[in-house]
C-alpha cells in the first residue's frame, strides 16, 4: 500500500491483542442489520466505513485529536454525494455505518477474503481497531465473502466466534441482483469511497458494458452466476460448520430475527458470553421490506431450489413459503 501517515506509529501496535467476532452469511441474508444491532450493544468495536476510507490516517487522526473532525467531514461529503442511504437498502450512510472489512482486502490482493496474503493486513486492522478504541471489547466483523472460509479464520484466530446468519436463497439471490444493478447502472460515489476496483471497472467501458450485460440486460446471467456462488458457500457451510466448537458460533434465520429481534439479539449476546453494554430496541430497529422477487429469479426458481436443495432442506425453505417452519 506504499508509505501511509500511520507508519511511523506502528510500533505501538507491538502489544495489541484482539478478539474478532464474525458475523458470515450469504450476501443480502441480513447481516448488515444484524451487524447494526449488536454494534448498538455497546458490547463490541466495530469495523466502520470511516475505518475503511481513512485506513491509512487512524493512528495519526487519533494521536492527533483530529478523529472527530475527520468523521463528520467524511459524513458531509456522503451528504454532498446526495448518499442518504446505501441505494442498495436503507442503511443510513454516514462516516460510522458499520461495513466489510473486504473492501479494505480489496486493496491489498484482488480477493475480498481472508487468506494469507491478506492476513498481515487484516491483522494490522485489528489492532489499529482496538488501539484507537481504547478497551478491551471483542471487534465485530462481517464480511459475506468469508462464509466460504471460517475454518481458516478458526485456524488463524483459535480464540475467534462465529453468528452465522441464514435467509430464504430466493429472497437472498433476488436482492443480490438488484444491488449489482444499483451499482453498475450508474456510477455510485458510496461503492466508490469503499471499493478500490469499482473505480477501476468504471474506468474500463467494457468491463461496464459486461457487467451491464450479465445483471441488467440478460440477468438470467447474473442469477446463475449468482446462484453458484450461493450454493458454493452454503455447501461449505453445511460440509464443515460441525468442526467447529458448539460453544463458538451462533446460527440463526433472517425470518426468525424479524419475528424475534429483541429476544435473537439476547440469545446471541448470551451464547456468546458477552454482556449487553447498552440496552437497544431491537424491535424499533428491525424494518423487513416486502419487496418484489426479480422476474428473472422467479423464471429461475426451480433452478435455484435444485442447487441449493439441501441447504434449502436443512433449513426447511420451500418455494411455497418465504419463511422457515
Amino acid at each position: 500500500m506504499g508509505a501511509t501517515p500511520d507508519d511511523v506509529y506502528l510500533s505501538d501496535l507491538r502489544q495489541i491483542s484482539f478478539q474478532p467476532v464474525f458475523i458470515l452469511g450469504v450476501h443480502r441474508s441480513g447481516t448488515s442489520i444484524l451487524y447494526k444491532m449488536l454494534a448498538a450493544t455497546g458490547s463490541f468495536n466495530p469495523l466502520t466505513a470511516y475505518h475503511i476510507v481513512h485506513y491509512t490516517d487512524l493512528l495519526t487522526n487519533h494521536k492527533q485529536g483530529t478523529e472527530e473532525a475527520v468523521r463528520r467531514q467524511l459524513t458531509e461529503s456522503l451528504r454532498r454525494e446526495g448518499l442518504a442511504n446505501r441505494k442498495i437498502d436503507s442503511m443510513e450512510v454516514t462516516a460510522d455505518l458499520a461495513e466489510e472489512y473486504g473492501f479494505l482486502l480489496n486493496r491489498k490482493t484482488t480477493a475480498m477474503y481472508l487468506k494469507p496474503k491478506n492476513m498481515p493486513l487484516f491483522v494490522e486492522m485489528g489492532k489499529k481497531l482496538m488501539y484507537i478504541a481504547g478497551n478491551s471489547r471483542p471487534l465485530l466483523l462481517k464480511n459475506p465473502y468469508d462464509l466460504s472460509h471460517f475454518l481458516y479464520i478458526k485456524q488463524v484466530f483459535p480464540n475467534a466466534k462465529f453468528v452465522f446468519i441464514h435467509r430464504r436463497p430466493v429472497k437472498t439471490i433476488s436482492s443480490t441482483l438488484k444491488a449489482f444493478q444499483v451499482i453498475f447502472q450508474e456510477y455510485h460515489p458510496y461503492m466508490a469511497y469503499l471499493w478500490g476496483n469499482y473505480k477501476k471497472f468504471y474506468r474500463n467501458p467494457l468491463v461496464i458494458w459486461l457487467f451491464r450485460l450479465m445483471f441488467i440486460t440478460v440477468p438470467e446471467i447474473g442469477v446463475i452466476y449468482v446462484t453458484r456462488a450461493t450454493a458454493k458457500a452454503t455447501s461449505y457451510y453445511l460440509r464443515n460448520i460441525q468442526k467447529l466448537p458448539p460453544e463458538d458460533y451462533v446460527t440463526l434465520t433472517y425470518e426468525e430475527f424479524c419475528k424475534h429481534p429483541e429476544q435473537t439479539i439476547e440469545d446471541i449476546m448470551r451464547r456468546l458470553s458477552i454482556p449487553i453494554q447498552t440496552p437497544i430496541d431491537a424491535a424499533a430497529n428491525m424494518n423487513p421490506r416486502k419487496a418484489k422477487i426479480d422476474d428473472a429469479v422467479q423464471k429461475l426458481t426451480p433452478y435455484i431450489f435444485r442447487s441449493l436443495k439441501d441447504y434449502c432442506d436443512t433449513f426447511r425453505y420451500t418455494m411455497e413459503t418465504e419463511e422457515v417452519s
